[in-house]
């Protein structure tokens, strides 16, 4: 059956569909409630122990997972976002935009990075949201790696330490890999060019604050390689002793490596950017009229056919004569910037920290100012 003959398939199952428990008893829809109804019952509910969690809780084992799967959201959305902007590389040039000085608050120091010269703008609001965000302890969370940590200064407020459960081991050379450098050179030189259309449209402040929330999301997501790591160092310690005592890096690698959950991870960034990185097609849909049933639920189905064509165009195939897939960013630059930046840059992470977690310093390669497997172009490829 072609991907036509599965739409009118699904669209004419899903006309029969009759929502009940909406359509026939509106009571029980829960808009359905008067505002007065609903303000008494919200007060009337007292917060109780079991509506609460904890910073221990959400950064659990089984909670990472599922971070795991959110954070795509919130990455695709972030390129999404700066995708509507034109690349306006005067935001990344050390003195593009005169003027600026330095974030205040930030640390002075003379590290070869120029001190107190110059900084380009997206460094300078870099480093400023940073400085603000670590005065409320964001960077002392084992999840959250700071772009600029030379210019943090040491938080001295009377806020307290946070409970953070003990997920990692302890150790100061593993708490303090960070790959944000080479993160930082990627998103630059490879990720804006691929998503973002070339010019300059003068909206400077909007475009950096869009790239901070890329890179924070992207940072996030590449770090937390080190809870995967020490999860699966937990189900075989003894494995991955052997390969790092021997040197094997490559070893380690295909340990670790999932083919089949890379896949999916692939395939589910593909069919999100699909379906976010569209505008609904509301010419479509039909009208609905006061209390027209089949009107709803028409809309239903033709919402769910939509749906799907946006997952097959996002999964087909593309050929030359093949109608190009518009929208807001192309999904398979996104599935690019997984495939080749975040899961290699993750991988990466994970083998330094089980070097680390062994007892022994990561080879050469695994370093955070390059990748073991450089990637100088992102590539589509095409899904058959």
């Amino acid at each position: 059956m072609n991907i036509l003959s599965s739409l009118v398939a699904i669209s004419a199952v899903l006309s029969e569909f009759k929502c009940d428990a909406y359509t026939q008893n509106p009571a029980r829809h829960p808009m359905a409630t008067s505002p007065q109804n609903t303000r008494s019952s919200t007060s009337n509910r007292s917060t109780t122990k079991d509506d609460n969690i904890t910073t221990r809780d959400v950064l659990s084992l089984s909670s990472i997972r599922s971070s795991l799967i959110r954070q795509e959201e919130t990455i695709i959305f972030a390129l999404i976002e700066r995708a509507q902007f034109r690349r306006n590389e005067v935001v990344y040039e050390v003195g593009g935009v005169p003027g600026l000085g330095w974030p205040q608050g930030a640390r002075l120091v003379s590290d070869g990075e120029g001190g107190g010269g110059e900084l380009s703008f997206l460094d300078f609001m870099l480093i400023g949201t940073e400085v603000l965000h670590s005065a409320v302890r964001r960077y002392e969370s084992p999840e959250e790696h700071a772009f600029f940590p030379h210019r943090i200064p040491t938080r001295t407020n009377s806020l307290s330490k946070l409970d953070y459960p003990e997920l990692l081991s302890n150790s100061d050379a593993l708490n303090s890999l960070n790959w944000n450098p080479i993160l930082y050179e990627k998103y630059l030189n490879l990720v804006v060019p691929a998503i973002a259309t070339k010019g300059d449209d003068e909206q400077y402040g909007s475009t950096v604050l869009a790239d901070i929330a890329a890179l924070q999301a992207l940072s996030k997501r590449i770090h937390f390689g080190k809870f995967v790591a020490e999860s699966k160092y937990r189900s075989d310690p003894e494995g991955f002793q052997r390969l790092v005592d021997a040197g094997d890096a490559d070893g380690v690698m295909r340990l670790l490596t999932n083919e089949e959950v890379e896949e999916q991870v692939l395939t589910r960034a593909r069919l999100k950017a699909a379906t976010y990185g569209r505008e609904p097609m509301l010419t479509a849909l039909p009208k609905v009229k006061g209390g027209d049933e089949d009107s709803a639920t028409a809309i239903i189905a033709s919402a769910a056919a939509m749906a799907v064509v946006a997952a097959c165009e996002a999964v087909q195939n593309q050929k030359e004569h093949d109608t190009k897939l518009k929208g807001k960013v192309d999904p398979a630059i996104i599935e690019s910037i997984y495939r080749q930046l975040i899961i290699p840059m993750t991988k990466d992470i994970e083998v330094a920290y089980l070097f680390l977690r062994c007892g022994r310093d990561p080879p050469k390669d695994y370093a955070p100012d390059r990748m073991s497997v450089d990637v100088t172009a992102l590539q589509s490829r095409n899904i058959s």
